[in-house]
């Protein structure tokens, strides 16, 4: 099974858009729709930029399962991730995506198509940098923020750190024949929002109503609250008919796990309730965000406002720990409850425990801050 399922370029330099589908090998709709998609575009021609298609995880497709020894979708921050069958994978896929980088005649975006076990709307994940929510704000369904915080060694995260705009699109159930129409219809919205092919908004027109009635009643934006994470999923049973963005009540009986009751932890949306065999998280949860919210976070993070947090008492700028070429901070830990969430997260930043008490506040670069300075 070949990788790479297509590359069209344009005659002229643009964005390079790269779909790719089939990381978990029993989701099979990402490929499905990067199959459709490309036939409309090996007729219709790319005027401008890239499009590439690749396959995940080939082995695991072809034998239907998630995974063969381990999640393809946990490894991206390990620099050495073995010889087993992932962690071929996951240099092979390095290896491509570092070419299509070098190759590039502008700006890479990449979207990462996933179904999920349980039923809800389809729905984007992201880091929360502002060229991802631009990318994540194209498409007409909810986004999920945080939770790319709370699962570690993802690819979407690992791309941050590179400067590639970048979102996990979640289409819908495994089974569902409709995940690979809405994963096709995520593509061509985001091939004419960047302005890859001819009669870009004909193009998309459908695609984008489909999605639109899709995403309608629920949330533009949630933030994640909590997290449950497994070791095992062989004692853990969610409880039957729950939905991603279905609301539960503080302590609404939401799974069993060693024959005991797991109870929301917190009054919320529920998010990717776990219905497979294998899988690192039970649930998620999260709490809606208004869009005010996110067009003054937008505003304070373009003036830099973030510049004047050395000003505040307690923290104090940590040039010595650089994150992804951006300068991080360290903070006290009674200024990081007296500000944290509300200002630091405003302004984009994380906040990872240290040592010796304190936290270090890291945010995600914007590909502009990574891109190679001239002189």
């Amino acid at each position: 099974m070949n990788r790479t399922l297509y590359e069209f370029r344009g005659s002229e330099p643009g964005p390079t858009l790269v779909g790719l589908g089939g990381v978990h090998g029993n989701e099979p709709a990402g490929v499905q729709a990067l199959v459709e998609v490309g036939d409309e575009l090996a007729e219709a021609g790319l005027l401008r930029g890239e499009m590439v298609a690749l396959l995940g995880n080939p082995p695991a497709l072809s034998a239907g399962v998630r995974f063969v020894h381990r999640d393809l979708n946990r490894l991206w921050d390990d620099p050495e991730p073995g010889a087993d069958s992932e962690g071929e994978q996951l240099e092979a896929l390095r290896g491509e995506l570092r070419r299509i980088r070098d190759r590039s005649r502008g700006p890479v975006f990449l979207v990462d198509l996933h179904t999920t076990s349980g039923d809800g709307p389809p729905f984007t994940v992201l880091g929360d940098t502002l060229a991802n929510r631009s990318m994540a704000l194209a498409l007409p369904v909810p986004m999920v923020l945080g939770l790319a915080d709370a699962v570690p060694g993802t690819l979407i995260e690992s791309l941050d750190t590179a400067g590639v705009a970048s979102l996990a699109f979640e289409a819908g159930r495994h089974d569902d024949p409709g995940s690979s129409r809405r994963a096709a219809d995520a593509l061509r919205i985001l091939v004419s929002w960047l302005a890859l092919c001819p009669d870009r908004k004909e193009y998309a027109q459908e695609s984008r109503q489909r999605l639109a009635a899709a995403g309608r009643g629920f949330p533009s934006a949630v933030r994640l609250v909590h997290r449950h994470s497994l070791e095992s999923t062989e004692q853990f049973r969610m409880m039957g008919g729950l939905q991603s963005f279905q609301e539960v009540e503080q302590g609404q009986l939401l799974a069993r796990q060693e024959g005991k009751p797991v109870r929301a932890p917190t009054k919320g949306r529920l998010l990717l309730p776990l219905y497979q065999e294998s899988g690192s998280d039970g649930f998620f949860m999260g709490r809606p965000i208004r869009r005010s919210w996110l067009r003054l976070s937008a505003a304070l993070r373009r003036r830099r406002m973030d510049r004047l947090l050395r000003f505040l008492p307690g923290i104090r700028p940590d040039e010595t720990l650089p994150v992804g070429g951006v300068a991080s901070f360290k903070v006290h830990p009674l200024i990081r409850r007296i500000f944290f969430p509300s200002l630091f997260r405003l302004l984009g930043y994380r906040a990872q425990p240290m040592d010796d008490g304190r936290y270090l506040l890291v945010r995600r670069p914007e590909p502009a801050e990574l891109a190679p300075r001239e002189g």
